[in-house]
């Protein structure tokens, strides 16, 4: 029984050694090399696939980090471009607007006027105010006329250190106005239209010379403001609803929607008055 045993182990033995020469290649045994073969190799494959699959499960998480990381500094690029663009746009339509003031303050330097940003507008049913930030410290007062590439409309009221204004396109609001032309001298009352933007020229004599792209101005009649300040140009002419005088429809030259900066006339030389008999001024 020991000699059997023996034999075995030693029979296993030296199956395993030459087992073991075969893989290191250091002996050459066809019939074991094959049975080695056959059962190393499918085992060698299979590792070798998962490592391969193990490295590409790695490559694509590393990858996916590069690109989730790239992907995140592309959005902050992003809206940091967004964020210079919008405050290009806003500082470009800010020094245009300065711009136009500059330019108005240059042709007329016979008036003093007041620089002021608008702070707020009205959002009620008639939305026909915006607020601005001066106010009797800079010498307002109700009545003055507020421009920015033409007329926006009058100082309604003034506090402390801000004021209202009364939008030129407000039906509340209502200015005394000429046709610029040579030709024509007709005068009548310019003043916004309730549920539009544009403005409605009115009690113009039926005779007097009217039509279409005629350039308004303010006459200047009221003493409260200065004469020839832009308001706008005839998009149409047409009698009223009586028959008697004409009226015009106007597009208002401001950007009256959209105006951010103004200047309010302050001071101004008025426009010299004919003295009739009795005293009474014209």
């Amino acid at each position: 029984m020991n000699k059997k045993v023996m034999l075995v182990a030693l029979f296993i033995l030296v199956l395993f050694s030459m087992l073991a020469m075969a893989v290191a290649g250091r002996s050459r045994f066809p019939l074991v090399n094959r049975a080695v073969a056959a059962v190393v190799l499918p085992v060698e494959s299979m590792l070798t696939r998962l490592g391969n699959a193990g490295d590409g499960v790695r490559g694509y998480w590393k990858a996916l980090t590069v690109m989730q990381s790239e992907n995140a500094k592309l959005k902050q690029e992003n809206i940091e471009l967004r964020n210079a663009n919008i405050q290009m746009a806003s500082m470009y339509a800010e020094n245009r607007q300065l711009r136009g003031l500059l330019e108005y303050k240059e042709q007329h330097k016979s008036q003093k006027v007041v620089a002021a940003k608008v702070i707020a507008r009205s959002f009620g049913d008639l939305r026909d105010c915006i607020y601005i930030a001066a106010g009797k410290d800079r010498g307002l007062a109700p009545d003055m006329a507020v421009v920015n590439g033409g007329l926006v409309g009058v100082v309604d009221e003034v506090y402390d250190d801000y004021a209202r204004v009364l939008l030129l396109t407000s039906p509340r609001c209502r200015v005394g106005a000429r046709v610029l032309r040579a030709d024509s001298r007709a005068v009548g009352v310019a003043g916004g239209v309730s549920g539009k933007d544009k403005l409605l020229l009115e009690h113009i004599y039926r005779e007097a010379s009217l039509r279409e792209g005629d350039i308004i101005v303010t006459s200047g009649y009221s003493g409260s403001h200065p004469a020839d300040i832009l308001i706008g140009k005839v998009t149409a002419t047409h009698m009223d609803s009586v028959g008697l005088l004409q009226e015009a429809d106007i597009v208002p030259a401001a950007d009256i929607a959209d105006v951010e900066q103004v200047l309010v006339i302050v001071g101004f030389t008025p426009e010299a008055k004919i003295v009739l008999q009795g005293g009474q001024a014209k």
